[in-house]
Formats: C-alpha cells, structure tokens, sequence
C-alpha cells in the first residue's frame, strides 16, 4: 500500500487475509489493483481517510452478494466490491473504472466518484465528502 492509503487505513478494522484468491465474479475480471489490496487483508469496515466511512466485502463473499443486490441485472458489467448503507462500491473491467452507485437507482445517473485505480477512487470519495 502507498503512504497515502496506509493514512487513510489507519483506523480501519481489517479482515484475516483470504484463504483463497477470488480473480472474477459473475464472469467479470477483478482488478489487478483491488485484488493486490485484498491479498492483504480480505476487505473489513471502518474509518476511511478524514471523512469516509465503508466496507469492503469479503472475496468469498462477493458471488452472493452480487446476486443479492441483482448486480447484473440492475447495473450490468459491474461488480459490486463495498460500499455503507444505500451507497455501493463498483467496479467495471470493460470500463476500467470504480464508482459509487445509489443502490436505489438504476439510472444513468447513477454512478459517480468515477475514477481509474482503487487509490483515486478511495481519495476522491475521501475529498467528495471534505
């Protein structure tokens, strides 16, 4: 982890790392990025940066709850990966993009804090809320 994700981490309450290495859900291609990052801790909730707050769901965990949430049905080509409340955490391997989506709409207004690695993505969500 960079230094400025190390800050953001500091009161985050991690997870055991995985006991096995999930690279797709529902077909889709997890990122190089994102899976680096839950190599080491398998996700967990808490305190991001100065102003967020989050989950990451477990590898193991992310089949059921995409098709919890009807990911592909409600946002097709994402891959739901965190997120608090009615705000979910996404990514798109076509696009090679993570956002945020209202989970309670499934408008092309849905997805915001687009950015194209899970460092940005994280800081932008950090720098929305300042």
């Amino acid at each position: 982890m960079t230094q400025s994700m190390e800050d953001m981490f500091q009161e985050f309450d991690f997870n055991e790392r995985p006991e096995e290495t999930v690279k797709e859900v529902g077909g889709l291609a997890l990122p190089e990025d994102y899976l680096a990052f839950m190599a080491e801790h398998d996700g967990g909730e808490g305190p991001i940066g100065r102003n967020n707050y989050g989950r990451f769901y477990r590898l193991e965990e992310l089949e059921e709850i995409n098709r919890d949430y009807d990911v592909p049905g409600s946002w097709p080509g994402y891959v739901v990966i965190g997120g608090i409340d009615d705000t979910l955490w996404a990514y798109n391997p076509e696009k090679k993009i993570y956002c945020q989506i209202d989970s309670c709409n499934t408008d092309d207004d849905t997805y915001y804090t687009v950015s194209d690695s899970l460092e940005s993505f994280l800081l932008n969500m950090d720098r929305e809320l300042d």
